[in-house]
């Protein structure tokens, strides 16, 4: 199996990560949003593949995130979408989280289903 081998760029501290709250960074012109999923933090596009709204206006509620628009729902931990819609998964990108701080691998890598 190879190993990947990424340069990492420092988005956030896990703090200003709040629990049920998606937080929004802008990476290489890339929307992306972060949410705190137990101990990990997960990254996933920030655009809702559907018409594009910002996720990180949107809720979570039991394992679900929210668009803001249309109330479509991915699950947080793989970002698949939930019933009543059919939508791609949202694309995850690949996070470091090391004393503290929170890195996506740069450029931008989408963890491949």
């Amino acid at each position: 199996m190879k190993k990947e081998i990424y340069q990492w760029q420092e988005v956030a501290a896990v703090e200003d990560i709040t629990t049920g709250q998606p937080l929004e960074v802008i990476v290489e012109d890339t929307v992306v949003i972060l949410l705190k999923v137990g101990d990990a933090v997960k990254a996933y596009q920030g655009l809702c593949p559907h018409q594009f709204a910002r996720l990180s206006l949107g809720s979570i509620s039991k394992d679900s995130l929210h668009c803001p628009q249309h109330r479509a729902c991915f699950d947080i931990h793989d970002g698949t979408c939930g019933p009543g819609w059919q939508l791609p998964a949202l694309r995850q990108y690949h996070v470091r989280v090391d004393a503290g701080v929170v890195s996506l691998a740069a450029p931008l890598a989408i963890i491949s289903g």
